[in-house]
């Protein structure tokens, strides 16, 4: 059993003794030890101790020089609208569905990478099974191991392998996103090299990541065909969370990511079009274990307002949600101010706003998911940036209407997504 209170003596979860200020949470356990593996998850029950109510409090904002839980926050189950593992988790979602208040300030988030589109290659290990190689990739070098737990799947490897994708139709201009999990301490500078190969195996453009948990720094590196593009050390990396990178090439012009923040921009490039991954772990360094959890490549998405005219819809993966919640991530923000711009142009544009899921999990609890994000992605434009709010409506449609299938991780990702219908 484990057990602790806010600012008290700790023993056992049955300890009810109040405190008049809340410094610091400890836990304890009965017992010699125990071991908290990686996945797993901790719950936080909160009482109030007659003051005032814990529902009317503003969230709290993070403290830049806090140190972040050391075990890994479940994450969403693709890089757009993550479902619902179950129906036993819908009483963790947002407890004020759709309210802009509940939602994340995004507005003056300064992240402007847009996700692609359409996907042409997607994998988050989740057809991969324990003990054997991930079906989309050619596995070479040391072994790799599946690790489960607390709704991630983790394709992780402690030796020096290398990856090598199937084919993908890479389009001219495109995205790729990554999940990466470096170790939160290591000896070594664990790195993962990504090369992004011709069909005929020349090089394309190549993005090397190379991670110091001693100090908390990213070191980056990218090249084109002929030339590097450059590189530089992000600072204040939290290496006790998976790393976010992605790169964009369009039209000559590639940039690069990592955890949303734009480090790299350059134009007349030479990036001709790839055909193939491959992903080469730890190159030059000692073994440590580095985990990819997500890899998704996308046709660069297109612009709203052209799309919206011309069809009369919008469909978007790049509207992405915490672990079964309606609770907006900040990596949204490009995506709605790019629908906020649009409406503020064209002041008689009406949308309705409709919310899919994939068909993983309980149905009835799908469809109700989809409705709460629906009605969160409202609440931004009408709270946040002024539009009115007779011009929206929402809607949301669980797994109905799918665009792929629900039988692969890239089909289940397609069907995960937010529409916006002209009215």
């Amino acid at each position: 059993m484990l057990g602790g209170q806010a600012g008290g003596a700790v023993s056992d979860a049955s300890n009810t003794r109040s405190a008049p200020a809340i410094p610091n949470i400890r836990v304890s356990a009965q017992g010699p030890s125990v071991d908290l593996a990686v996945g797993t998850t901790v719950e936080l029950a909160i009482r109030s101790t007659g003051r005032q109510s814990l529902d009317s409090l503003p969230p709290n904002a993070p403290a830049s020089a806090a140190p972040a839980p050391a075990q890994a926050s479940p994450a969403p189950q693709s890089m757009a609208s993550a479902p619902a593992q179950s129906a036993a988790a819908a009483s963790q979602a947002s407890p004020a569905p759709g309210s802009g208040s509940a939602q994340p300030e995004l507005k003056s988030v300064k992240i402007d990478f847009v996700p692609g589109e359409r996907t042409v290659f997607y994998d988050d290990f989740s057809d991969a099974a324990e003990d054997e190689p991930p079906p989309h990739w050619r596995v070479r070098g040391d072994p790799i191991e599946l690790r489960v737990g607390g709704g991630i799947r983790q394709l992780t490897n402690i030796g020096h392998s290398n990856f090598s994708s199937t084919a993908i139709d890479f389009p001219t201009s495109f995205t790729v996103e990554m999940e990466i999990k470096y170790p939160a301490k290591s000896e070594s500078w664990p790195g993962t090299n990504w090369q992004f190969l011709t069909k005929n195996g020349q090089g394309a453009a190549r993005l090397m990541l190379i991670a110091h948990p001693d100090s908390h720094t990213l070191s980056f590196s990218a090249n084109d065909s002929k030339e590097r593009l450059g590189g530089k050390d992000v600072p204040n990396v939290d290496f006790n969370q998976p790393i976010h990178a992605a790169l964009w090439s369009q039209n000559g012009r590639y940039r690069v990511y990592v955890n949303g923040e734009r480090v790299l921009d350059v134009n007349a490039t030479t990036v001709p079009a790839p055909g193939q991954i491959y992903l080469e772990f730890n190159p030059g360094a000692a073994p440590a274990e580095v985990g990819i959890r997500r890899v998704r490549v996308a046709e660069s998405a297109p612009d709203f307002a052209t799309v919206i005219g011309a069809s009369g819809k919008y469909v978007t993966h790049g509207i992405n949600f915490d672990n079964d919640s309606d609770r907006l991530k900040t990596e949204s923000a490009p995506v709605l101010k790019q629908i906020a711009a649009g409406l503020d142009k064209n002041p008689n544009l009406k949308l309705e706003i409709d919310g899919y899921t994939d068909s993983v999990g309980d149905a009835a609890h799908n469809l109700d998911l989809s409705k709460r994000r629906a009605e969160a992605v409202r609440s931004v434009p009408v709270s946040q940036f002024g539009v009115d709010a007779e011009r929206l409506t929402s809607n949301g449609f669980g797994a109905a209407k799918p665009i792929g299938s629900n039988d692969t991780p890239d089909g289940r990702a397609q069907n995960r997504r937010v529409e916006f219908v002209k009215q």
